[in-house]
């Protein structure tokens, strides 16, 4: 679901709190502050939604690029994006290290056996990366 007029406005309002040079884009540092202030997440994940979102290549964030990271309104639009998110460096697949690195980045934290498991599962054909099927059936069998 598309998100509303009241959604997008506390959005932007965030957004500007963040900027605190007023620019109207985001540095690192500044998308870093606005990352910790979230439960339970990292700095980290500042890092990567820049490499995601930064669609003009500029190292910086802009406040259409932040909204257009998240507005998908077809799930499979939503598992696409996150697959892409995850593909830290932008190869087509997803390795071991990445998915540990995105997993350990919430509150809860996984431990290295079972990383394994997890990646013993999701790694049907054992070739050390995650395609873009593979990683469909993960995030379907534990609602990622």
């Amino acid at each position: 679901m598309a998100a509303s007029k009241e959604q997008l406005d506390g959005m932007r309002d965030t957004f500007k709190d963040a900027d605190k040079d007023g620019s109207g884009k985001l540095s690192l540092r500044e998308l870093e502050k606005l990352v910790l202030a979230m439960s339970g997440m990292k700095k980290e994940f500042a890092e990567m939604i820049l490499k995601h979102a930064d669609h003009d290549k500029d190292m910086m964030i802009n406040y259409d690029e932040l909204i257009n990271m998240f507005a998908h309104d077809d799930p499979e639009d939503k598992v696409k994006a996150m697959y892409r998110m995850y593909d830290t460096d932008k190869d087509g697949t997803i390795s071991k290290r990445e998915l540990a690195k995105l997993m350990s980045m919430g509150e809860a934290q996984i431990g290295s056996g079972m990383m394994s498991l997890v990646w013993s599962m999701a790694d049907e054909d054992g070739d050390g990366r995650l395609d873009y099927p593979e990683f469909c059936k993960l995030i379907n069998k534990y609602k990622m």
